[in-house]
């Protein structure tokens, strides 16, 4: 996974997109297919947040933060 932080963004979406990239590679290093399942469903939430940050100049939610909203409510 190649993912280019060094455009003009906001800080949250280039931090969410260097920890999705963290675990990204921590999923190609995994053995267990359960682990790389886990890792790879926050990187889809960690790149989602980063798109929304970057799309609305706001902070976006926190990855998995609407899910425990909708669990509580």
């Amino acid at each position: 996974m190649d993912i280019d932080t060094s455009r003009s963004m906001s800080s949250e979406a280039a931090k969410y997109l260097r920890y999705a990239k963290q675990c990204a590679k921590a999923a190609e290093r995994t053995t267990d297919p359960k682990v790389r399942e886990m890792l790879l469903k926050v990187v889809a939430d960690l790149t989602a947040a980063a798109l929304s940050a970057a799309s609305s100049g706001t902070r976006a939610p926190k990855p998995g933060s609407q899910k425990r909203a909708r669990e509580r409510g």
